[in-house]
């Protein structure tokens, strides 16, 4: 043996063929179960989708069950008559009041005008007929 020589270090060895093809199996296996998983998963979001939509659906029909419940009894049907369609019992008079007060904000009236040029230009509009006449109080 050589006195100056330096110990040996092993070399960096490549990748060895049992490693790619343990690697490639591995991907192989991974590959497979992908799509069948992405199906399985998707297949649940449309089951709790559809038991969402069955609670809804016998919701719905427990409130069609309790208005038909409601139809079914006499008197409810003679007060719906009595209020949708103003209907009375002979000998009786009917009275139907008018609620103006959703429209007391959409025909608010102008207001006076104030100064002297504003009642000159309002006459001038009333006059060309682009504005009615002011109503009188007499």
């Amino acid at each position: 043996m050589l006195p100056d020589a330096a110990p040996r270090r092993p070399a960096s060895r490549p990748t060895s063929g049992r490693t790619l093809v343990l690697f490639g199996a591995l991907l192989a296996v991974a590959l497979m179960l992908a799509l069948p998983i992405r199906t399985w998963v998707g297949q649940r979001a449309e089951l709790e989708a559809m038991h969402a939509d069955i609670v809804a659906a016998q919701q719905r029909v427990a409130t069609l069950q309790e208005e038909q419940r409601l139809w079914n009894d006499p008197a409810f049907v003679e007060g719906q008559a009595r209020l949708r369609l103003n209907m009375v019992k002979p000998g009786e008079a009917g009275l139907i009041t008018l609620d103006h007060s959703d429209r007391i904000g959409d025909e608010a009236p102008e207001p006076p005008p104030t100064t002297w040029y504003e009642k000159v230009w309002r006459s001038t509009d009333t006059a060309a007929g682009r504005r009615p006449a002011p109503a009188t109080g007499d």
